[in-house]
This record gives C-alpha cells, structure tokens and sequence, in this order.
C-alpha cells in the first residue's frame, strides 16, 4: 500500500471509528431488549451512513480488514432492521384482518345489504323464469351450464381438487375485483355484475329444484357458498360505497370525496381476499367429498355462524359502549 493510501486509509478510520461504535452498540441494544421505534429510526439512520462507508472501504480499500469488518456489522444491522420492520408489518396484518377490516364492514354494512338485495333479485327473477319455462335458461346461464343434467350431480366424476380450487378462487377474486372497479363508472357496472351472478345462480336453482334435487343442489352450493357470497357482496359494497361517494360528497368535491372514500374501501377489497382462498379451499376439497349432505349443510352453518361473529362484534361492541 503507498504512503497516500496508507494516509487514507488511517483517516478514514480516524473519521469513521466512532460511527461504528454506534453501530455496535445500537446493535448489542436491539438484541438485548424490546426495540422502540425511535430506537429503530437511529439505527436505520446509523446503518445507511456505515453503509455508505463501507461502499467507500470496498473502492479504495478492497484487500484491507476493515471491509470484511464494515460488511460483517452491516450485515448485522440489517437483519435486525429486517427482522424488527418485517415483525411490524405481521402486526399490522393482524390487527387489520382482527378489527380494522370488520369495522369498515360496520361502517358500510347498508352498501352489502343493497348488494345483498341486488343478487337476491336477480336470482328471484331467474328462478321465476325458469320454472315457469326451463327454455330460458339458456338466456340467463353460459351454454356448457344451460343443458347441465340434475340427476348427474352425484354420478362421482372425479376432478383435481387443487387445480379446481385454486381455479374457482382465482375466478372469484376476479368477480370481487370487477365489482370493486366498476364502481369507479358511477355504481352502474357494480349493479350489474351483482344483479347477472344472481340470475345465474337463480336460473340453476330452478332447473335443480323442478327435477327434484333441490336438497342435492344446495348441498353442494352452501358449504362454499356462504363466504364466497359473503365475499362478493362486500366487494359489491365497496363498489357502491365508491359510487355513492362520488353521487353524494357532502362538504367535499366530488373528485376528492371520490379519492377519500377509493383509500378507504380498497381496504375492503383486500380484505375479502382470505375468504375467497377458504371458500375456493371448501369449493375444492369438502364440496365434492362423498360426505353425507346433511355433514355439508352443517359447514355451510357452521361458516355462516363465524362470519356472524367475525363481523357483528364491532356492532355488539358500539352497542355495549352506548348502554
């Protein structure tokens, strides 16, 4: 090493060493205790800044031990930062999905039940039309669903349950989505889309309950059927909750009530996403398992029950703190 790079190397040290010692010792603090965030805040500042120099060390000092050494410490900051932010975000989910995620539903629970009523009338007006005619199916269901046999239900074709499944979760995600989304041309596109899957689902009741095999029809629509309703209907709500915004704004633009109430239920969206992966999961495995019908109508209550307490607490909690 030449005198000039001696010189620098010993100055850059001289300059640096007590930046390292802090390293070090927020460090030996972070592991020893819980981390508060300005604790964390320092640290993520000291590391950048050692960092920095250890890029430095890396170009004008490569064969010296001072890089391994700079490397070794970043290295160490790193994984605690790491661990500590990726340890925050857990919590985050946790307290969104436990009760961040049930109070929007509270807030917005009049927009899920006009979805809910939307598909109801849909499905009431197809299961009209279609006992009084079953011709008309073909009107409110896709062609490889319009001549589907009733008494074929329980013939046991055998199909891949995961493949099925991940397919009928990724299908609905798209369905809650589109509501979502649509409801960004003014509500009409939400109200659509909840008032065709209603039809659809009317019209294949009918054909099933006209053959007789109601009890079978529902057997297998319900142990899924309930989340991934639940699901759709509050994507629906978030849809309409969005269109409302911009309809009535209040006190505030229409573009920025718009934006405001967009931050808000996207939130809603995000949070349908596990129920769908539970219903796709149930459609996938449980729906076709060659259990008793009455074991399928017992999940399909046994999930409307815990969607009930899942997101009726908020309600009995504002309750309970009015009395």
């Amino acid at each position: 090493m030449s005198t000039q790079s001696a010189h620098r190397l010993t100055s850059f040290m001289h300059r640096h060493q007590q930046d390292w010692e802090q390293l070090e010792e927020l460090i030996q603090n972070t592991r020893s205790r819980r981390v508060t965030r300005e604790e964390l805040d320092r640290l993520g500042r000291s590391y950048r800044k050692v960092a920095a120099q250890l890029a430095y060390a890396q170009t004008y000092f490569p064969d010296h031990s001072v890089v391994p050494y700079l490397n070794g410490l970043v290295t160490r900051a790193h994984q605690i930062i790491y661990a500590t932010q990726t340890k925050g975000d857990l919590k985050r989910w946790l307290h969104f999905f436990t009760r961040g995620f049930p109070a929007l539903f509270h807030e917005r629970a009049i927009f899920f039940l006009v979805a809910l009523l939307l598909f109801v009338a849909g499905a009431g007006f197809a299961f009209g039309m279609t006992w009084a005619n079953p011709d008309h199916a073909a009107v409110f269901l896709p062609p490889e669903m319009a001549h589907v046999d009733p008494h074929d239900v329980n013939s046991g074709n055998q199909w891949d349950h995961a493949l099925v499944s991940g397919q009928i979760m990724t299908n609905n995600i798209q369905v809650a989505i589109l509501c979502f989304a649509l409801g960004a041309l003014l509500g009409i596109g939400t109200l659509w889309v909840l008032f065709m899957n209603g039809l659809l689902i009317g019209s294949l009741a009918a054909i099933f309950h006209r053959a007789g095999e109601a009890y079978v029809f529902w057997a297998y629509i319900w142990p899924h059927g309930v989340i991934e309703l639940a699901a759709i209907f509050i994507a629906g709500a978030a849809g309409l909750s969005l269109a409302y915004a911009f309809w009535v704004p209040g006190d505030l633009t229409r573009v920025e009530s718009f934006k405001r109430e967009g931050k808000v239920t996207v939130q809603l969206v995000l949070g349908v996403i596990p129920l769908f992966i539970i219903a796709g999961w149930i459609e996938g495995f449980i729906t076709p398992a060659p259990w008793p019908h009455w074991t399928k109508y017992m999940v399909a209550l046994i999930t409307l029950f815990a969607l009930f307490l899942y997101f009726c607490r908020p309600f009995v909690t504002s309750l309970s703190r009015k009395k």
